[in-house]
């Protein structure tokens, strides 16, 4: 049995290789998937949506990094027309009992819902962990007020989730602030039909504009056929904050 190490940040991840039972083309064949998966990624909407698409298990899978707030996605590109609409309420999140798709927010702790205030940070979704939020929505025509307990949100998304938020999303602006990536090193753990990518990118801060770099390490699951079961990130999100003039005070 041999030991492999991937590094990413300031921790390292051991990868216990046990004896391979794929012959070594189907090894490459799914290191070949993982890389072109990424490079798919960051070439444009058309070639990522065929990608999940042809490539990607039926059952199939992303699972989100785990973060503190609602748990609820909105289509960031339409706010100025549509305002910021739910369009999908995660299982489980501490809002699945509050929110419905379709509901639009109006204001959160009192703050008026704008792209400015999207920006800027002002509006309270997320912050510590426990505390209420009250917020105005608009559902079916009429306000009415709720009120959300932060808590932590494991998030999930199919692989028809998955295809829907790449088509909800615009192609012209499809990674306009990425201002270039490497894929550093390429792992596999054969025995459980695995994949680690770590990839390095550079990027323009969507709120300050400044530039920032970070680590991805990216774990893909195959199914026997070769296609996607699961799919996640692990990203130095402390690291990009701090680039970017933010100050971790809890």
């Amino acid at each position: 049995m041999k030991i492999k190490h991937v590094l990413i940040g300031l921790f390292s991840l051991p990868l216990l290789l046990s004896a391979c039972t794929m012959q070594s083309s189907e090894v490459a064949m799914l290191e070949d998937l993982a890389e072109n998966w990424i490079h798919s990624s960051y070439e444009s909407k058309d070639a990522a949506f065929t990608m999940v698409s042809e490539n990607m298990n039926d059952s199939g899978k992303n699972i989100g990094s785990r973060y503190i707030g609602f748990g609820f996605n909105y289509n960031a590109d339409v706010v100025d027309t549509d305002g910021m609409v739910v369009t999908n309420v995660i299982e489980g999140g501490p809002a699945s009992s509050v929110l419905e798709v379709g509901d639009e927010f109006i204001s959160v702790n009192g703050v008026d819902v704008s792209q400015e205030t999207i920006d800027n940070g002002r509006l309270s979704f997320r912050g510590k962990p426990g505390e209420p939020v009250s917020a105005m929505i608009m559902r079916d025509g009429e306000m009415m007020s709720i009120s959300v307990t932060r808590g932590i949100v494991s998030p999930t998304y199919s692989k028809a989730q998955i295809l829907e938020n790449i088509s909800q999303s615009d192609a012209d602006t499809w990674r306009e602030n990425s201002l270039g990536y490497d894929i550093k090193e390429i792992v596999s753990d054969p025995s459980r039909r695995i994949v680690y990518v770590k990839t390095w990118d550079k990027f323009l801060d969507d709120v300050s504009g400044l530039e920032a770099e970070s680590l991805t390490l990216t774990r893909f699951e195959f199914d026997q056929n070769g296609k996607v079961l699961s799919v996640g990130n692990m990203t130095e999100d402390a690291l990009i904050l701090r680039q970017t003039g933010w100050s971790i005070t809890r």
